[in-house]
């Protein structure tokens, strides 16, 4: 890793905040390996993990006071020369350009991985001499994933596998946000040279179809729920208008949902509702405008 700076010296050091579904992790202090005045070079280890595919760096000089530099963030993908395997893909649809956007910090693909039908992961580093293997993380227990699905030799090449998850039984995910990573088996077997987690919705993209209430209960249909899915609830106020919900103090969905299906949800109204046109929208992690719903089924008249 090289980083372009200023003021760099002996005594910098790197802190390296990895982002992971458990929340970021300091895999630093780094040391660099060699030091001018406005470039670091900066050796990354081969079992430092890619967590979710999205690091954020930042200089400490520890000679003048432990000054520390402005946060920066940047993709992290693996060597393959060092055997790790990077996803560069799927469906021939790239990782996003919002993936290190300071609200995002994370790798996305804006695409829908199907189930039950083909589909392509592209990348680098694909270990074509003793196998890889496929993790599905999903809204599912148990461990949150399904997988590994194995692929040896002669089944793929260094930067592309083509994968089928089922659409049914124990090992198909479940419909709504999740994320695919690509495991190289390596000469000890162990899987353990694992590529970074990136996310993209599975079987079916967000959206809202219809809106009906029912007394105090609201009802949206629509593709892609899950129990991750967080709902806005856009209604009239004074001189404008209120979302009711969204993301709460520590990231806690401000209306909690009753019963969810993929194709269904619902949720009590909040207290503080008032009669007019409101609108529904409803948004899967990574929280990004690809993972949420538009468009005029969300509109309802609220009683």
């Amino acid at each position: 890793m090289v980083i372009h700076g200023d003021d760099f010296n002996a005594g910098s050091r790197v802190n390296f905040w990895i982002a992971t579904a458990k929340g970021a992790f300091n895999a630093g202090p780094l040391k660099p390996s060699r030091v001018v005045e406005n470039r670091l070079v900066v050796p990354v280890g081969a079992d430092i993990p890619q967590g979710e595919g999205f690091v954020t760096v930042q200089v400490v000089n520890t000679t003048q006071g432990f000054i520390a530099s402005n946060a920066l963030g940047a993709l992290l993908q693996g060597s393959a020369a060092a055997g790790l395997p990077s996803i560069t893909g799927i469906n021939g649809v790239g990782i996003a350009t919002n993936s290190t956007d300071a609200g995002v910090a994370l790798a996305n693909v804006e695409t829908v991985v199907p189930l039950g039908k083909p589909f392509v992961i592209s990348g680098r580093g694909f270990d074509i001499v003793h196998g890889v293997e496929v993790d599905a993380f999903c809204d599912c227990p148990p461990g949150g994933k399904v997988g590994p699905f194995m692929l040896g030799p002669g089944l793929f090449s260094a930067t592309q596998l083509t994968l089928t998850l089922p659409a049914s039984g124990p090992k198909s995910p479940a419909i709504g946000p999740g994320s695919l990573r690509v495991n190289n088996k390596g000469a000890d077997g162990r899987y353990s040279m694992q590529s970074a987690a990136v996310s993209a919705p599975l079987g079916a993209r967000i959206s809202v179809s219809s809106v009906t209430q029912a007394g105090a209960t609201i009802t949206v249909k629509g593709s892609g729920f899950s129990t991750m899915t967080v709902i806005n609830f856009f209604n009239p106020k004074s001189g404008g208008v209120a979302n009711l919900g969204g993301l709460g103090p520590g990231g806690k969905p401000l209306i909690a949902l009753g019963t969810v299906s993929p194709s269904m949800l619902t949720f009590a109204v909040p207290a503080s509702a008032k009669a007019g046109p409101s609108y529904i929208q409803a948004i899967n992690p990574p929280f990004v405008p690809f993972t949420s719903s538009g468009g005029a089924g969300g509109s309802f008249p609220f009683k």
